[in-house]
């Protein structure tokens, strides 16, 4: 029987026998302790890790926008600035430009002032006492110019009286305007035919020593003007006449 107990043993059907090694709890809890302190460097590292690969912190993101928003404060102040020293050269430069726009006005209403003056010295010379010659109604002067408009002409008339004027002189002035238009020549009459009254009485006349018309008309298209004829009636008869060739569209020269 012993036998056969110590052949089973000795056999491959022999139960299996675990051999295990008890260890102090001393020496487990250190070794418990090393594996913590492990573990918890391995998560310090893996969180270092997953920031530097992952991008900042809370709190330097919070740097850096506060960064940017104080850069912005800083360039919005810039732009305003500039905005402002912009508008300012723009209202200077606007100022400048009108008061420009004002000096070029005023140089030419003195140009067209002293224009004036000059066909009005040249007006109140021709009122000197005439030659004994002149006498009766005399034309002292006539001046023809282009006006603002396209073929539209403006003239200036004086007539005196000369010698001893005892009444008025009533009648009227009637003018030829001779023009080349494509190769042709033409005439033009003032006071034109189908004038209307108004414009009719512009070519009265009615003074004791002198009087002075102005007027305008416009020629056809196309037309140059060379040469007025001027005459002064009264009662139907011619008074006195007077023909002006023009040199240029501004000086006009006598022919008598």
């Amino acid at each position: 029987m012993r036998l056969k107990l110590w052949m089973r043993n000795m056999s491959v059907s022999a139960p299996r026998v675990t051999v295990r090694s008890t260890l102090p709890w001393p020496m487990r809890a250190a070794l418990g302790f090393v594996a913590a302190a492990l573990a918890m460097v391995a998560g310090v590292a893996l969180y270092e890790y997953g920031r530097d690969f992952a991008g900042p912190d809370r709190r330097d993101l919070v740097a850096h926008n506060e960064q940017l928003a104080e850069q912005l404060r800083q360039t919005a102040a810039e732009r305003d600035r500039s905005t402002a020293l912009a508008n300012s050269y723009e209202g200077e430069l606007k100022v400048g430009r009108a008061a420009q726009e004002q000096l070029v006005q005023q140089v030419r209403a003195l140009e067209e002032e002293t224009t004036r003056l000059k066909e009005d010295l040249a007006f109140y010379d021709s009122l000197l006492p005439a030659g004994k010659s002149d006498k009766g109604i005399v034309i002292r002067s006539f001046r023809l110019q282009p006006d603002d408009e396209a073929q539209r002409m403006r003239f200036r008339l004086l007539i005196q009286q000369s010698g001893k004027a005892d009444r008025d002189f009533v009648g009227s002035v009637q003018m030829e305007v001779r023009f080349v238009q494509n190769g042709g020549n033409f005439l033009y009459e003032l006071p034109e035919a189908d004038a209307t009254p108004e414009r009719s009485k512009a070519f009265e006349l009615s003074f004791r020593h002198y009087q002075r018309l102005e007027g305008a008309f416009t020629l056809p298209a196309g037309a140059v003007a060379h040469s007025v004829l001027v005459r002064v009636l009264a009662s139907g008869e011619t008074r006195a006449q007077q023909s002006f060739t023009l040199d240029n569209p501004v000086n006009v020269s006598s022919v008598k």
